[in-house]
């Protein structure tokens, strides 16, 4: 356990840049130090609640009369401390979670009657509000992915009635697809409202004469003429089921509600910007929230937002939450083992080891309806990927690849996949072969290593390759849009009895280009096979003729040209046609109805589940498979058969006479082995694969 903090020590000081929220460090900015089951031990929770418990315990927030000095002081301190914030010990908490946690009326979590009371304070509250008061100093907006039954709605619309309490001339615009999800927010901002009108002994009380509708609220006084006065605070919602509907309202703060079920989504989002804009400058904060277990299409807005928060001005979230475990900046993420009301300690921290059993055992009851499993896991999610799992309209059989990731991630009876990499054993003779280290910072992925025959040499025909390239490396792509990674994957064919299986893949986005193909190129070599090639991708090509590896790809198969009789067998790749796609999707299919329980890969199972044919572009993993697909269909006939053991040994590559006089070109066999030479014996030219 960590020591008491220094309050004097900020791991982020007022002079750095912040380029990220890490809830593990310190910021100097906002005050934020971590609360967690190891750090923040010495926090004291009463001090910034004490305004809640005064109303609780007597009924009233002060019991100075209104008029006087110190009731004015009295309500002077609280809208200093909703909109600055309050320190207490060492931790400051934000005027927004002072508001929420003091000001605020909701269902208690914990009533079975449906009672009243102010909301619990939770650490992962406390981080999200430090996030958002961030967001706000640094311009650029909130991003949240989140379980469901958290109490989100609530802190939805906490942000929208603090300011339009303790703030002037603030406008918060509220914005959803369908009108239902809408109201029903609007409703608890409503409801809020009224309660401050009367609860609050008239310190936050705000008429409403002017402006008072179920869409419209306006904190403002009207005189005997008419005329308007006042606060002038407002809160407006719009039904937004067309993109240009989010516009022309200038917004201190605009949220989007039920983001990941609004199909214009990205759209909006883009276009909302100039509404927290006015001469070039930011006046306002944008927010989007989505939950897990959202599905279908309109998944996907959120989706690209989230994973890619720079690029949408969101600041970025720095977590170790992904399915890899690797560290990723995303948006706002919450485990839901992380906030469980059931298991907090006097301090709103959760166990978290206690939740995440509690929610991995709901997961085990589900383990015979794969269906089930994936929307429990997705709505109650540990990982991002978990929580958007369900995007996309999918032609393949979900509950297969439900059952198969359930026995990955819940029973653990797959096998574990080895990470690691290829190097060649001499850096100065590639012909000596490759050696596989394993390595958890490595980003080859493989299953098993090549089956080799007696002589020790890797089977010739059993193994094909699908590769999805990319011309431009991170250092090379700036600017770009849609930005996708290379992928190589590697399919072991039917042998005998065993069945077909994926076995390897490389996936990644290298500063260098050349690195991806080099590790592609490697696995090739080590797997013995040939690589179907999407065509508009070229400068792998180049890098294979530069290098003299033009063998280790196929050629266009036949099954994807106009006339598989008269067609260019020469030209390597193959274009992704909306033919040709469709082709190998449905190649793709059958695999999954018949093999799905050979996947041991998680992000192949994850792509597969959240494939969508009009986002395609995005599944980088989907296309290799694809074009390792076709390359299995072009070698139906081609039969799985060992290397010749003199192959091995030969060096030299010519031409040379057989012991019957034939003159043969090929790697040049010694005087004795000339003597066992026979005729079959023949030597392989780079445009075939048998």
């Amino acid at each position: 356990m960590k020591e008491l903090i220094d309050n004097n020590y900020w791991d982020i000081k007022l002079t750095d840049d912040i380029m990220f929220f890490d809830r593990t460090l310190s910021y100097e900015l906002t005050g934020y130090r971590p609360i967690d089951m190891e750090n923040g031990l010495d926090f004291k929770l009463e001090p910034f609640i004490e305004d809640a418990l005064t109303k609780e315990r007597t009924g009233k927030y002060t019991e100075f009369p209104a008029g006087t000095k110190a009731y004015a002081d009295f309500w002077d301190e609280r809208y200093r401390r909703c909109i600055e914030g309050y320190e207490y010990g060492g931790y400051r908490i934000t005027g927004d979670n002072y508001f929420f946690i003091n000001f605020y009326r909701l269902i208690s979590a914990k009533s079975e009657n449906g009672d009243e009371s102010f909301p619990t304070f939770t650490n992962v509250q406390y981080e999200w509000f430090h996030y958002v008061e961030m967001c706000e100093r640094v311009k650029l907006d909130c991003v949240a992915l989140k379980p469901r039954g958290i109490g989100w709605s609530e802190i939805a619309a906490s942000l929208g009635v603090r300011p339009f309490i303790t703030n002037e001339r603030k406008t918060m615009f509220y914005t959803a697809y369908k009108e239902d999800f809408l109201t029903a927010l609007l409703d608890k901002c409503w409801t809020q409202l009224d309660w401050l009108n009367m609860e609050t002994d008239g310190g936050f009380k705000k008429l409403r004469q002017v402006k008072n509708t179920q869409f419209h609220k306006r904190a403002s006084k009207m005189t005997k003429d008419r005329t308007e006065f006042g606060w002038m605070s407002e809160i407006i919602g719009v039904v937004a089921d067309v993109p240009r509907k989010v516009r022309g309202f200038r917004s201190f703060r605009l949220l989007y509600e039920e983001f990941g079920s609004n199909p214009i989504s990205k759209t909006s989002w883009v276009q909302g910007e100039a509404l927290i804009t006015r001469g070039g400058r930011r006046m306002g904060t944008r927010f989007g929230w989505g939950t897990g277990g959202d599905s279908g299409p309109a998944l996907q807005g959120l989706s690209d937002i989230f994973n890619n928060p720079l690029a949408f001005k969101v600041l970025p979230y720095k977590h170790k939450y992904s399915a890899s475990g690797e560290e990723v900046l995303t948006g706002f993420f919450i485990p839901a083992y992380r906030m469980h009301f059931d298991f907090l300690d006097d301090r709103g921290v959760t166990n978290e080891d206690k939740a995440r059993a509690h929610f991995e055992k709901n997961r085990e009851l589900l383990r015979t309806d794969p269906k089930a499993f994936i929307e429990y896991a997705s709505e109650y999610c540990f990982t991002p990927e978990d929580a958007l799992i369900r995007q996309g309209e999918n032609q393949f059989n979900q509950a297969l690849l439900a059952n198969q990731l359930a026995d990955m991630m819940i029973h653990k009876i797959t096998p574990k996949p080895h990470t690691g990499f290829l190097s060649y054993k001499s850096p100065v003779d590639e012909a000596q072969g490759l050696v596989w280290k394993d390595d958890p910072n490595g980003d080859i992925i493989i299953t098993e290593e090549p089956l080799k025959d007696e002589n020790g040499l890797v089977y010739k025909n059993l193994y094909v390759a699908g590769i999805d390239s990319i011309d431009a490396g991170t250092q090379d792509s700036t600017g770009q849009k849609d930005v996708s990674d290379f992928c190589i994957v590697i399919k072991k064919r039917v042998h005998g009895m065993k069945e077909p299986q994926y076995v390897a893949m490389y996936k990644a986005r290298p500063k260098d280009v050349r690195w991806a193909y080099a590790n592609a190129f490697r696995l090739l070599e080590w797997y013995n096979c040939q690589a179907v090639l999407e065509s508009t991708r070229i400068s792998i090509l180049a890098y294979a003729r530069e290098k003299k590896k033009t063998h280790l790809l196929m050629r266009r198969p036949r099954a994807t040209m106009a006339d598989i009789h008269k067609g260019n067998t020469q030209m390597f790749g193959t274009p992704a046609t909306e033919t040709v796609i469709k082709h190998y999707l449905e190649l793709i299919e059958n695999f999954v109805n018949d093999h799905t329980h050979t996947i041991y890969m998680y992000d192949m199972l994850n792509q597969l589940l959240k494939y969508d044919y009009e986002q395609k572009r995005k599944f980088d993993i989907i296309a290799a498979m694809g074009m390792a697909e076709l390359g299995d269909e072009e070698m139906y006939a081609a039969p799985v058969k060992s290397q010749n053991q003199y192959k091995k040994e030969w060096k030299d590559v010519g031409y040379f006479k057989d012991r019957t006089g034939k003159i043969h070109y090929g790697p040049i066999p010694s005087k004795d082995e000339l003597e066992t030479y026979h005729l079959y014996s023949h030597y392989d030219d780079n445009r075939s694969f048998f």
